[in-house]
């Protein structure tokens, strides 16, 4: 009996610590789950706040990149005299664009294609404020070409003229030859047109002929034409014996050629 007793005691305390154990691995289970389940929450929070603060961050740059006070609607042109500032601006291209996507390489392109443009500097600062420099091609010859008239530069390109330039050399092309804004005249011409003036500061008026080169009208109105810039002395100094010859025995040329001064001639 005590036997019997002692053993149902036992399986009483043996169940008692399992139905223990088993309560206390059921709530560590439920503990582990509810933690984990936590851990899982918190990260779909962290994911979805990292979403939302990109968002807010697109929206915010949107917004800046597309705000009007950065969006451009004049521009400060610094240099330009011959050319208005308007025109300047306009070929800039630049307006009602944001100042973020200002290319300053791009505008200096388009302004210098403006063929009185020798040079252009682009400067941008925030909100949407442009510094424009240019500067100008200076025009030194006057041409005239059937009934056309335009400017050229030191360095032969053609312009548009801009008002009355006092002081320059006016070249009439007697072949009537087209030209326009943005081409060049050959080198060669203008360094004839230098070298006879050298020898003759007070000329004001020169011929050109694709055939015969450049040339002027002597007090006489007779054209003389002295070809390039070579051998000006030479040439000069021949015309001047032919030119008394001609006076002596009153001849009046259409033409006088003294390109090759071993070779003048003249054209009755």
């Amino acid at each position: 009996m005590i036997r019997g007793r002692s053993r149902r005691r036992s399986q009483r305390r043996l169940g008692a610590e399992y139905q223990t154990f088993s309560s206390q691995y059921r709530s560590t289970i439920e503990a582990v789950s509810a933690r984990r389940v936590a851990v899982i929450d918190t990260g779909r929070l962290s994911q979805g706040l990292a979403v939302l603060l990109l968002l807010a961050l697109g929206w915010g740059l949107y917004s800046l990149f597309t705000a009007p006070i950065f969006y451009i609607s004049a521009a400060e042109i610094e240099g330009n005299a011959l050319i208005s500032a308007e025109e300047i601006y306009a070929a800039s291209e630049l307006d009602r664009l944001s100042i973020f996507y200002v290319d300053a390489e791009a505008v200096e392109s388009r302004i210098e294609a403006l063929p009185n443009i020798k040079s252009a500097r682009v400067r941008t600062a925030l909100p949407a404020r442009v510094i424009i420099t240019v500067e100008e091609r200076t025009p030194q010859i006057v041409w005239k070409s059937d009934a056309s008239t335009w400017w050229i530069d030191a360095e032969g390109t053609v312009m548009s003229p801009r008002g009355n330039l006092d002081g320059a050399v006016v070249i009439t092309d007697v072949d009537a030859q087209p030209l326009q804004p943005g081409t060049t005249i050959a080198t060669t011409v203008l360094e004839s047109v230098a070298a006879l003036r050298a020898l003759l500061p007070g000329l004001t008026e020169m011929l050109y002929s694709r055939e015969l080169g450049i040339g002027f009208r002597t007090a006489e109105g007779w054209p003389v034409f002295v070809g390039d810039g070579r051998d000006m002395q030479a040439k000069l100094t021949v015309l001047k014996a032919l030119r008394k010859h001609l006076l002596e025995q009153r001849i009046t040329p259409s033409l006088i050629d003294v390109r090759y001064p071993q070779q003048a001639y003249y054209r009755l």
